[in-house]
C-alpha cells in the first residue's frame, strides 16, 4: 500500500567543495528540495546519506509503503552512512566534513564528488544531551568524529569550560574554534584513524577530572569508545546521563561484520529485552555493547 504523505527524505545538492586539509574535504549541499529540512538544533546533529551508484547521477528516490518512507527493497537499496552536520547555514545549506581515504564508498564518492553531483539526506538524529547543571566538559574525537566535536565547542555556552582531545593523521588537520566556553585543544597528531593504534583511551584517563558535574562526549572508533566507556562508567563512576560516548566507525569492520552476522540475534534481543524491561535507551545501550564483549566482539 502506498500513499502521499510527504516524503521524509530530502534530495540534496553539492554546491559547494573545499579542501580543508589532505584528509578532510568540506561539501556544501543545497537545493530547493533541502529547503524542507528541519535541523535538530543539537550540536552532534547527525543525517544520513545515501549515494548514487557507480555511473550514475543520484541514488534512487525513497518508497512510501504504509507511510513510512524508506528502501523498502534491499536489493535496489544504496549505501548509505551517517554524517555530522556540521553547519547549517542562514540559506538552509548543510555543510558536511568527510574524512578522505581511499576505499568505503562515502570516502570514494566524496573524493570525487562536484557541485551538481545529488545524493539522498533523512531527517536529523542526535545523542549529545548534557544536564543542566554541567559546568565542565571533556570532549575526544578523531578525524571522523572532528566535525560533532567542533559544533560542541562552538555551540557551548559561557561559564562552562571544555577541554578537547583530538586526534588527527596531519598538522594540517589541526583547526581553530571559536567558543563562549573556557577551551583547551590537545592535539595528538600522526595516530589512529585506521594508520596504528589510538591514543585517545590513554589521553583520557591521563586528563585530571575537576570538581562540580561535567559530561564527556567521544566521537570515534569503536573499541576506543568501549574503552572510554568502562573508564567513565566504571573508574569514575558517571552515570549515563552524563556521557555521550559513540563509535563512529570500526578497524577491519568486514571482519567484525562476518563475526556479528553469527550471533545478530542473540545479542539483539539483549538490546530488546533490556528495554522491555524499563530500561533507558542509554542503559540498554550499554547492556548491549557488554554483550557484544562477551562474545568476543
Amino acid at each position: 500500500m502506498t500513499d502521499d504523505t510527504e516524503p521524509t527524505f530530502y534530495w540534496a545538492e553539492v554546491v559547494d567543495r573545499v579542501t580543508l586539509s589532505p584528509n578532510l574535504v568540506r561539501l556544501t549541499f543545497g537545493g530547493e528540495d533541502l529547503r524542507r529540512y528541519r535541523p535538530a538544533g543539537v550540536a552532534d546533529e547527525c543525517a544520513a546519506l545515501y549515494f548514487p551508484a557507480p555511473g550514475k547521477s543520484r541514488p534512487p528516490a525513497m518508497q512510501c509503503v504504509d507511510g513510512v518512507w524508506w528502501y523498502h527493497d534491499d536489493a535496489t537499496r544504496p549505501e548509505g552512512r551517517n554524517y555530522t552536520v556540521r553547519k547549517v547555514t542562514d540559506a538552509g545549506e548543510l555543510v558536511i566534513d568527510f574524512v578522505a581515504h581511499e576505499g568505503g564508498v562515502a570516502a570514494s564518492w566524496a573524493l570525487s564528488a562536484r557541485p551538481g553531483d545529488v545524493v539522498v539526506v533523512t531527517p536529523p538524529r542526535h545523542w549529545f544531551a548534557p544536564p543542566a547543571d554541567t559546568t565542565w566538559f571533556l570532549l575526544a574525537a578523531d578525524l571522523a568524529g572532528l566535525p560533532a566535536l567542533g559544533r560542541v565547542l562552538e555551540d557551548l555556552p559561557a561559564n562552562t569550560r571544555a577541554h578537547a582531545i583530538v586526534e588527527v593523521l596531519d598538522e594540517a588537520d589541526v583547526q581553530t574554534f571559536e567558543s563562549a566556553a573556557d577551551v583547551t585543544v590537545q592535539w595528538c597528531v600522526g595516530s589512529g584513524n585506521g594508520h596504528g593504534p589510538g591514543v585517545l583511551p590513554d589521553a583520557v584517563q591521563a586528563w585530571e577530572f575537576p570538581p562540580g558535574e561535567g559530561y564527556v562526549f567521544f566521537a570515534g572508533e569503536a573499541a576506543d569508545s568501549r574503552a572510554v566507556r568502562k573508564y567513565v562508567r566504571r573508574e569514575r563512576g558517571m552515570g549515563v546521563d552524563r556521557f555521550d560516548i559513540i563509535g563512529y566507525w570500526r578497524v577491519r569492520a568486514e571482519q567484525w561484520l562476518a563475526k556479528y552476522t553469527a550471533v545478530e540475534k542473540e545479542v539483539s534481543a539483549v538490546y530488546v529485552n533490556a528495554l522491555q524491561e524499563g530500561r533507558s535507551e542509554s542503559e540498554a545501550a550499554l547492556i548491549y555493547d557488554e554483550a557484544l564483549e562477551k562474545v568476543g566482539l
